[in-house]
């Protein structure tokens, strides 16, 4: 697993077309077609989800996660990094820095 990506507030995140997702009992289970492996999320994780399908910037997610969840805008920086990094290099989305 990869520990970071090269992520900036206007980073794209979205979803590829080979990844399905479905929400059940507070979780977030993601299916690569691909490569036939299952992801899950939960928590903050799922809602992360949920705004990467609406097809936001990094620095949208991360200003939306900082007003509904208690945490350090750095230490939430931190943790989406390593999520996202993770969630990129198991082809589960895509970050297009432009």
């Amino acid at each position: 697993m990869s520990d970071s990506i090269n992520l900036h507030d206007g980073s794209r995140l979205s979803v590829p077309e080979q990844v399905l997702a479905r929400r059940a009992a507070g979780e977030t289970v993601l299916l690569n077609l691909a490569n036939e492996q299952y992801y899950g999320l939960d928590g903050v994780g799922s809602r992360l989800w949920e705004l990467i399908e609406a097809g936001i910037t990094f620095g949208q997610a991360l200003a939306a996660l900082l007003e509904e969840f208690d945490v350090a805008q750095e230490v939430l920086r931190a943790d989406l990094n390593t999520v996202l990094a993770d969630l990129s290099t198991n082809g589960l989305v895509l970050v297009d820095a432009a």
